[in-house]
């Protein structure tokens, strides 16, 4: 029965399988690639259902979802692409540096919207806070003289006219 392997011995045993395949290659003239391709592009799906079968006559269970790690780990995906540019193949999708970049510029077009919809409302909520304090500042003025004038009432018991007589 074979052992199940650990993701770091997999990278391992997956550098060994590359380099096997690269010395196979290298004996053979260098005449044609002998990793899996379609259209000049590595094919991944195949190279790890070669990598999984290498696995298994070496004794070292590769687990089936093995083509994951290639998608999610840039160290496989890396290793991949070293072997199919030694071999004179386009490397895969998964690591194009356009892929990365495209994702860069799209978190940096994103973040400068939050940055220009976060100033705009900073702007709003600073100039909603003026007219609130101007509107205060009123308020607080006409308590006061209405206070001013409660008091004059309450000393001499007469109603003061502040506005003209219509």
């Amino acid at each position: 029965m074979p052992r199940t392997a650990t993701v770091p011995e997999l990278l391992d045993e997956l550098r060994t399988f590359l380099d096997q395949r690269f010395a196979e290659y290298d004996q053979g003239g260098r005449a044609s690639p002998n990793l899996p391709s379609r259209g000049g592009r590595i094919n991944v799906r195949s190279l790890m259902q070669e990598f999984r079968q290498w696995g298994e006559e070496r004794g070292v269970e590769v687990p089936e979802s093995v083509r994951q790690y290639v998608y999610n780990e840039a160290e496989w995906g890396a290793l991949i692409d070293v072997a199919a540019q030694d071999q004179g193949l386009t490397a895969t999708k998964t690591t194009e540096t356009a892929k990365s970049s495209d994702a860069a510029e799209d978190r940096i077009v994103r973040l400068s919207k939050d940055v220009k919809n976060q100033s705009e409302g900073h702007a709003l909520a600073r100039a909603r806070i003026v007219h609130l304090e101007r509107e205060l500042a009123e308020k607080e003025a006409e308590n006061a003289r209405l206070r001013e004038r409660f008091a004059f009432i309450q000393r001499t018991g007469m109603v003061l006219r502040t506005d003209d007589v219509q």
